[in-house]
C-alpha cells in the first residue's frame, strides 16, 4: 500500500486514509481551487491502455447516474496508471457505522432500507449496471 496523502489527484489533494478495501483505497480530498470535500477511490489495478479506454467508459456510466440512494461520481481519472473516481464525500452514513454488528433493527426500518436499496439496484439494474458488492459498510446516500 502506497502513502497517496498530500498528492494532487486530478483537481483534489489527499488530505487523509477514510479506509480500503480489496480493490481499492479511499481518501478524503480538497478541491485545491474550490475548497470542498469529496472522497477519492483510488483503484489498485495498474491499466493497460485497452483497460484505461474500459475504466473511462465505465466511469462515464457510472457518473450519469442520478438517484438519491447513489453517491455521485464527480470526476474521475487515471494517473500514473491507477484509475480514480471522484466522489460525493458521505460522512458516517454506512449501515455499519450506524448499525454496527449485533444491533437489532426493527422490521420497519430493516424494510425501509431494503426499499431504499432495491430502487437504487433497480435503477443501475435498468441503466445496465450491476454492482457486484454489496455490503453494510457501503455509504448508501450522500449527506
Amino acid at each position: 500500500m502506497t502513502d497517496y496523502i498530500g498528492q494532487q489527484w486530478g483537481s483534489y489533494r489527499l488530505t487523509r486514509l477514510l479506509g480500503q478495501g480489496g480493490f481499492a483505497e479511499v481518501y478524503l480530498g480538497e478541491h485545491v481551487y474550490l475548497e470542498s470535500q469529496a472522497a477519492i477511490k483510488l483503484l489498485y489495478a495498474k491499466l493497460t491502455p485497452d483497460d484505461k479506454k474500459n475504466f473511462l467508459a465505465e466511469a462515464r456510466l457510472l457518473a450519469n447516474l442520478k438517484h438519491p440512494q447513489i453517491i455521485r461520481i464527480l470526476d474521475f481519472g487515471v494517473e500514473n496508471d491507477i484509475p480514480f473516481l471522484v466522489m460525493d464525500y458521505a460522512p458516517n452514513h454506512s449501515l455499519r457505522t450506524q448499525h454496527p454488528r449485533g444491533s437489532q433493527l426493527t422490521i420497519p426500518t430493516v424494510v425501509s432500507y431494503v426499499k431504499q436499496i432495491a430502487s437504487a439496484l433497480q435503477y443501475a439494474h435498468d441503466k445496465k449496471i450491476v454492482h457486484r458488492d454489496i455490503k453494510p459498510d457501503n455509504r448508501p446516500y450522500p449527506d
